[in-house]
């Protein structure tokens, strides 16, 4: 009885300090430290879900399916930053985590191998032995869980029912955080509103300079390389003419050619795709939408952070890759489900597929950079290395396969 009061006790202090708080960051760092505590467990993770409906002002969600969950925070588990970047964004099947989310109810495994729900781990992740899931729930809407693992003894219904508890206080800190940070952002696009229209008309007068600069190039200059064109061939074609002449006048001619082909694409630069990577996200969706429609696959985007200076020098890359993953999907993975996401760094433009189908052999994870068998994923990676990024592909975190690509972005380049 006197366990029991103090962690009540304990369960109301920690509580009404996260009630305070205004940062995600922050309520989950505080509420997983108490859910070890609580529960005697080895890790812990918070899962918030991603839906039509979210907002994300920093993020710059795009599209994401509600039956895929962000883990938003693990203690207890030092995930390096390439496992944490490949398996971050799960599609949520009738796992042990999934069946939390998916059925809406507290999930005990205390045997998690012999589990009817097991699906297995992905390679790197410590070994789970016992788990113990329960909902956050804001009024009845699941918006994620919280997961406990590796505690020394079972789990029983005392952890259930305190973690339940404990998960109710979170869930309520987490909406008021998003409101929280709703309200700053309403604030700052007030503030930011005069200044965001001059810079429309900023854009609006550099667009139309450019587009009037395009067509001097156009209607000058590369008219004057045209005729220039036209007359040194009219010369070549005079047989009279001493050869040491002609060859000159050849020489002449394929300057012009070049000259020519220098002034398209100052125009295509000036008059082409905008920079801001509405193209390339446009581009995806068709790619994604093709592969539905085509195979009744469910596909979904996810697109973080926005395009700086130099993401556009790589983004024929970005579809090349995504054409192949899904060209891959399509034959090979058995998936219903594959989400495709992007996310823009300030040095690098980091992109990840990946689909819930049968994976691939470990043969064939280890032999595809030199194997004649699979050109395609060879030729993606090829290229994606040859603009100096890095490109890994591996068994996802329960199923499918996950690819994963690392392009660098060159500051000033557009």
């Amino acid at each position: 009885m006197d366990n029991l009061q103090e962690q009540l006790a304990s369960l109301h202090s920690i509580s009404v300090k996260i009630a305070g708080m205004h940062e995600l960051a922050e309520i989950h760092d505080q509420a997983l430290g108490y859910c070890l505590n609580l529960t005697g467990s080895e890790f812990a993770f918070t899962g918030l879900l991603r839906d039509t409906g979210d907002s994300d002002a920093a993020g710059g969600l795009v599209e994401v399916s509600d039956q895929v969950m962000d883990v938003a925070a693990i203690t207890g588990f030092n995930a390096s930053p390439e496992f944490y970047q490949m398996f971050r964004l799960m599609v949520l099947r009738s796992s042990v985590v999934g069946v939390v989310i998916k059925e809406d109810r507290c999930y005990r495994a205390n045997d998690v191998a012999a589990d009817p729900h097991s699906v297995g781990q992905p390679p790197g992740h410590p070994p789970v032995r016992r788990f113990l899931g329960v909902p956050l729930r804001l009024g009845d809407t699941v918006i994620g869980m919280i997961g406990v693992a590796n505690k020394p003894g079972d789990y029983d219904a005392a952890d259930e029912r305190l973690l339940s508890t404990f998960a109710g206080q979170v869930a309520v800190a987490v909406g008021n955080a998003r409101l929280y940070e709703r309200q700053r952002q309403v604030i700052a696009e007030l503030r930011q509103l005069h200044d965001r229209l001059t810079e429309a008309e900023r854009v609006q007068l550099l667009g139309r300079e450019r587009e009037r600069i395009a067509g001097a190039l156009h209607d000058r200059i590369e008219q004057e390389i045209f005729t220039i064109g036209v007359r040194l061939n009219a010369l070549l074609e005079d047989q009279s003419l001493d050869h040491r002449v002609t060859g000159q006048l050849r020489g002449l001619r394929q300057l012009a050619i070049r000259a020519s082909d220098e002034v398209r694409r100052a125009i295509f630069a000036l008059t082409g795709p905008e920079q801001d990577g509405t193209g390339l996200t446009d581009r995806l969706r068709s790619l994604l939408a093709e592969l539905q429609r085509s195979s009744g696959i469910h596909a979904h985007l996810f697109v973080i952070g926005a395009p700086g200076p130099g993401a556009a020098a790589i983004h024929d890359v970005v579809p090349l890759v995504v054409d192949e993953a899904l060209a891959n999907v399509k034959k090979h993975a058995r998936a219903r489900t594959v989400l495709v996401s992007l996310r823009y760094e300030p040095d690098r433009l980091d992109l990840v597929v990946q689909d819930d189908g049968v994976g691939a052999p470990d043969i064939v994870l280890r032999t595809f950079p030199d194997s004649c068998l699979h050109f395609g994923l060879r030729h993606i990676r090829q290229v994606v290395t040859g603009r100096g990024g890095s490109f890994k592909v591996s068994n996802g975190e329960e199923a499918g396969l996950v690819l994963s690509a690392s392009l660098p972005l060159k500051p000033g380049e557009n």
